[in-house]
């Protein structure tokens, strides 16, 4: 996660800070004032980084129910926990997968080794 987090930063740095600013000085209506600005960084880490695009497509029901619970009980957030941990996992088993995949890849791109 720390590398992905890394690639985020370093190729969507300025759109985190920008989006992220724009949500601390909208308080009340960040989610209308701030939405051109994720649709920005959403755009930025689909088109950089690998594990963001396929966690957005792998697991888009999931965030969707995840973000209709935190917008119905957005003064009790904590009730959305289990929508939370069904994401996590999720994210999870994407990023599992792209590890092996990773891997696989690597193993593929070795000089195989002769047979003596």
């Amino acid at each position: 996660m720390d590398q992905t987090l890394d690639e985020v930063n370093k190729h969507c740095g300025s759109h985190v800070q920008a989006y992220a600013s724009c949500v601390d000085s909208h308080e009340q209506t960040w989610k209308v004032d701030c939405l051109e600005l994720r649709k920005t960084l959403t755009k930025c880490t689909d088109d950089n980084v690998t594990l963001m695009k396929m966690v957005r497509m792998s697991c888009q029901p999931t965030i969707d129910k995840y973000q209709a619970c935190l917008d119905k009980n957005s003064a009790n957030p904590e009730v959305c926990i289990d929508s939370l941990r069904d994401l996590y996992e999720c994210t999870e088993s994407v990023g599992e997968m792209m590890e092996k995949m990773n891997k696989l890849k690597q193993r593929a791109q070795e000089p195989a080794v002769a047979s003596e």
